[in-house]
């Protein structure tokens, strides 16, 4: 970035992101802990061990997707003020063709041939 070029501008956190991602956090944890106390119940299984365990990683992945779907957008407003295109996903490449003899060619059975190599080979028992 050169000297004289307007600084990118971040974008700000907003209030309502933090409380909706507050509010998701605190959700996963109060699912933790409920599972936790499911498992020291008299009818706990290791399953809801495994519950106890796994929501506080929702909570974290939440939390990492907020601070990349931020990145991402910060990185798109700088490349805008640079007068750049910002593209998040690699140009899609044109379709090649197949050659017609790269897979070997389906032999097509009539109805005759295909009930003929089909036929049940054991009788079923009528009583």
């Amino acid at each position: 970035m050169s000297k004289n070029s307007a600084p990118s501008p971040k974008l700000r956190v907003k209030v309502w992101h933090i409380l909706f991602l507050g509010v998701l956090v605190s959700c996963t944890i109060a699912l933790a802990w409920w599972q936790w106390t499911r498992f020291q119940s008299g009818s706990g299984t290791f399953q809801n061990l495994g519950y106890a365990f796994q929501w506080p990683f929702f909570g974290l992945f939440f939390v990492y997707t907020y601070r990349k779907i931020l990145q991402y957008e910060n990185e798109k407003a700088a490349a805008e003020v640079e007068g750049q295109t910002y593209v998040s996903v690699p140009e899609a490449q044109t379709p090649v063709e197949i050659d017609e003899g790269f897979l070997p060619e389906r032999t097509q059975l009539t109805v005759e041939e295909f009930n003929e190599r089909n036929r049940p080979t054991r009788r079923r028992n009528s009583k």
